[in-house]
């Protein structure tokens, strides 16, 4: 039976695959470009001109390409190779909906360990992580992105809950303005920026300790953590 391999990418340092899987030759891919360059840095010899590719992402999915494309992989015996953008597949990307049409059609499902900035910000923002929840991206709009950032507060101090979230790094500035002047000056917040690069950069403060002027998270990947209590 062909399997779907979830093969994490980098999230800043690239790594080293498993050998095995330079034998794939069907991939679902977010970012077609990227996905070329890091098999290829991976596997030398791979003839990435003989590699069938399905790019997908959050504003394009088309389900009946997926289902056609996964359909004929199977019917080939083919293994295929789900790639993120960067990262795991499906945490925070549009895999979700590659590895659900792998189980109706049979696929075997093998995730592959790899590197994640959600879980390491969890893991370094000393905040729970027995009761935690992603938001992807919080709402552009003043009024309702304080809104949001009202009741992510509010449920994590009820449930004891981490609320996580991202935003696209040019907004990084502006968002964290607001969360500084919204939340309660006791909720602890932090910035995971760059996780996993030499400029790696992690604060983790109640809001009344953040000096924001000290910091400057602008156009650098940060995952954004609230904590009320």
């Amino acid at each position: 039976m062909p399997g779907l391999y979830l093969i994490p990418t980098p999230i800043a340092e690239p790594f080293v695959l498993p050998e095995y899987l330079k034998e794939i030759r069907c991939f679902v891919v977010e970012n077609l470009r990227e996905a070329r360059r890091f098999l290829k840095w991976n596997f030398k010899d791979l003839d990435i001109d003989a590699c069938l590719f399905l790019e997908i992402n959050k504003n394009a999915l088309d389900i009946n390409e997926i289902h056609v494309f996964m359909k004929n992989a199977m019917a080939q015996n083919s293994d295929v190779g789900l790639l993120s953008d960067a990262g795991v597949p499906c945490v925070a990307d549009p895999g979700a909906v590659v590895v659900e049409k792998a189980h109706e059609l049979g696929f075997t499902v093998h995730p592959l360990v790899g590197p994640s900035s959600l879980l390491l910000a969890l893991m370094a923002s000393g905040f729970n992580g027995q009761c935690f929840a992603f938001h992807g991206y919080l709402p552009i709009p003043e009024n309702e992105q304080i809104k949001k950032i009202k009741s992510l507060e509010e449920e994590s101090s009820k449930r004891d809950m981490s609320q996580l979230f991202i935003e696209t790094p040019y907004r990084n500035t502006k968002i964290l303005q607001q969360l500084l002047a919204t939340l309660n000056p006791a909720t602890r917040l932090c910035v995971a920026c760059d996780l996993g690069a030499a400029t790696q950069e992690i604060i983790s403060k109640k809001v009344r300790d953040w000096k924001p002027e000290k910091y400057n998270f602008h156009k650098r990947p940060a995952v954004f953590l609230i904590y009320a209590r």
